[in-house]
């Protein structure tokens, strides 16, 4: 991440064209990018309604160790839906746009061929990997002495792909 936190810069990379939602404070949670305090933040700036939401961000204490039950209830309160989980198309759109956001960072990075593979087999780790992003670098067997290497041009070219299906998606 080069500045700010985990939620500006999904905002930064999303250029402002989709806001953040709850289904991406989710699977941000979930993926350990945002932490309890980052979350009750969020929902602060968003003028919380409901009891749920309320009690979320009046957490503190003690009173942490039941953050995810609360967090959950809010979800639900404030969307009227169940909260997104893997294998969901809800989970799956906000996945991607994390994905994206973390690649576009990492790319605008002054990174060498080297640093960018582990910035990009870092993001794969955290967020996962579906196969049409294996082709974005390419790492070597551990007994080789050949560093990986990320390819500046394919993430450039997954990234255009992945917006044009967010553009159509929406």
């Amino acid at each position: 991440m080069t500045h700010g936190t985990w939620i500006t810069l999904l905002e930064r990379q999303s250029h402002g064209k989709e806001g953040i939602g709850w289904d991406e404070i989710v699977v941000g949670h979930d993926f350990g990018l945002l932490d309890p305090a980052e979350i009750q933040r969020w929902l602060r700036e968003q003028q919380p309604q409901g009891a749920c939401a309320l009690e979320l961000v009046a957490l503190e204490g003690e009173r942490l160790a039941g953050f995810e039950a609360c967090f959950w209830a809010a979800c639900r309160e404030a969307t009227g839906r169940k909260v997104p989980r893997p294998g969901g198309r809800r989970w799956a759109r906000a996945q991607d746009r994390w994905r994206v956001a973390l690649l576009k960072d990492a790319l605008e990075s002054p990174l060498s061929p080297e640093a960018l593979a582990v910035a990009v087999e870092s993001i794969y780790e955290r967020v996962g990997c579906p196969e049409d992003m294996l082709e974005l670098w390419q790492r070597h067997n551990p007994w080789q002495a050949i560093p990986g290497r990320a390819d500046r041009t394919a993430i450039d070219s997954f990234l255009r792909r992945c917006e044009e299906d967010f553009i159509s998606a929406s």
